[in-house]
């Protein structure tokens, strides 16, 4: 099995910030709707204050499921990762800061075979997109059987930036290293449609895997140097 080690996510954090959010703002409508029920009520205008509360207590609750449904698409791809043989290195929630930008990278995979980034979508519907689109298309069906669709940024795009940030922080540390990028679609309900030619884009927990474990790299790789890497990510 391979090694795991996990960072702060900040995805989490922020996650649980709505969570907290959202019960904070609507504990003062049930409190109101309680007090209402005994006879208590505000006059005029102020009696929709509780209401307003309530409504932005519903708005952040769905930014939380948002994030939410995403970091158990990470946890679900750390579980797959896990499963890579041993030797294999993964760093999830990677965050880093360098003179090209900063990026928080959902798992970096370090093996003899190379290092690779993968950005994991836990997005469900039909997706659909090519290489150079601004924006993917993802077709839904809502619970009431409407069908509707909504614009997600192009994770090939991301990964590709992520992947140049990841080599910049290598270089300014004096370590050249060819890395590969990969995004990978969590969701068993996803069906994804896209043109991608430089970027490989995985539904197939078994497929990413397999590009893990047999992919050959570009460049020679001097097994030296992919441990300074490994205590470069670390840090």
């Amino acid at each position: 099995m391979a090694t795991i080690h996990k960072g702060k996510n900040a995805l989490k954090t922020k996650a649980n910030n709505y969570l907290l959010i959202s019960i904070l703002l609507a504990i003062a409508p049930i409190v109101y709707f309680v007090a209402f029920i005994q006879g208590f009520y505000f006059k005029g205008i102020f009696h929709l204050f509780p209401v307003m509360l309530f409504w932005a207590a519903i708005f952040f609750w769905k930014k939380y499921s948002v994030l939410s449904a995403g970091i158990k698409g990470e946890e679900r791809t750390s579980s797959i990762l896990r499963e890579l043989p041993k030797g294999y290195e993964v760093f999830s929630s990677v965050q880093l800061s360098t003179n090209e930008g900063m990026a928080e990278l959902d798992h970096v995979i370090v093996g003899e075979n190379g290092v690779f980034v993968v950005e994991v979508k836990n997005h469900n519907g039909t997706i659909q997109g090519r290489d150079e689109d601004h924006s993917w298309i993802q077709h839904k069906v809502g619970r009431k059987g409407g069908e509707y669709t909504k614009e997600m940024r192009n994770p090939v795009k991301q990964v590709r930036r992520q992947v140049h940030i990841l080599s910049s922080y290598f270089k300014q540390n004096g370590i050249n290293l060819w890395i590969e990028g990969a995004v990978y679609f969590s969701n068993p309900q996803a069906n994804v449609n896209v043109t991608s030619e430089r970027t490989n884009v995985f539904t197939s927990s078994n497929e990413l895997q397999t590009y893990l474990t047999t992919h050959s790299s570009k460049r020679k790789i001097d097994h030296e140097v992919l441990n300074k890497a490994k205590a470069l990510i670390k840090r």
